[in-house]
């Protein structure tokens, strides 16, 4: 991409596995600077290749490098003072924080948007999680699978009546909501440019597939089967 529109944008990358990163993927490839912090063992998705048959090695890992080529990286232990002060500075000086911890993992470690929101104001904070800020389900962990697929009805529509579900594609799910939540983060990024006030956003898998699917819905309020 000849065009990097986000040059000089700046962006901490504390995501695992494919959702988070393939937003954080995009900006870096659209010019930001991303530094993408794993903790001291890695983060797991550089294994996850193993149980597809693809190489994990440290010089050819295909799956990781994806969705994390085009970033830096840096290796934390944010339990620890040090790997803590380190973060915080790589955050006071960062345009936007990408995210799809849980957000209870994110409270215990000061890293959730409203501690963080009162430190930097400047900064926008983007999420991806499985169910949302609200309702019954909003703690619940979620992947692809369940959150996307499963919960809103995809994995069965799928199929042929009488027959059982889909297995659905890796990923397929994640890296669709990780592109809704760029578009939040360049509007975002808009706004911060008229005001220099950051602010959170946020993308749910759940939400994403229903979105997905909204002809779908408003079919069948019409007799459509």
């Amino acid at each position: 991409m000849t065009n990097k529109p986000l040059t000089g944008v700046k962006v901490v990358d504390f995501t695992l596995f494919v959702a988070g990163p393939a937003s954080a993927k995009m900006l870096a490839d659209w010019g930001a600077d991303v530094i993408k912090v794993e903790p001291l063992a890695g983060e797991p998705f550089r294994k996850t290749g193993l149980g597809q048959g693809i190489p994990c090695d440290d010089d050819f890992n295909p799956l990781w490098n994806y969705l994390n080529s085009n970033k830096r990286g840096i290796t934390l232990d944010l339990k620890a003072v040090e790997g803590c002060a380190i973060m915080h500075k790589l955050l006071s000086q960062a345009d936007v924080f990408v995210t799809n911890y849980q957000t209870g993992a994110l409270e215990r470690l000061g890293l959730d948007y409203e501690t963080l929101e009162k430190q930097y104001p400047h900064l926008i904070w983007a999420q991806i999680n499985g169910f949302g800020d609200i309702g019954p389900d909003k703690d619940n962990p979620g992947f692809d699978t369940i959150a996307f697929w499963g919960r809103s009805g995809a994995m069965i529509d799928q199929t042929e009546k009488g027959t059982t579900p889909i297995i659905p594609l890796i990923g397929f799910g994640d890296c669709t909501t990780g592109c809704s939540l760029t578009a939040g983060i360049c509007a975002a990024l808009y706004q911060k440019a008229k005001t220099g006030k950051g602010q959170k956003v946020m993308v749910a898998l759940f939400a994403q597939a229903i979105w997905n699917l909204g002809t779908a819905f408003i079919e069948t309020q019409f007799g459509g089967k």
